[in-house]
């Protein structure tokens, strides 16, 4: 089983990309990528328990 992640739309943009080159396997997901980005914590965790992230 791997480990997905989610970054909060906060998370330091250069950061994710540092890690997504050391370890291009990673999986990051961003809310704002998934359109998560106006919604409050709850909603997001329950997303994120939903999607595995």
């Amino acid at each position: 089983m791997s480990v997905r992640f989610l970054a909060d739309e906060d998370f330091n943009r250069a950061i994710v990309n540092g890690l997504l080159r050391l370890a291009p396997e990673t999986d990051i997901v961003r809310v704002q990528d998934v359109g998560l980005r106006t919604l409050d914590d709850p909603t997001i965790l329950a997303w994120a328990a939903r999607e595995g992230a």
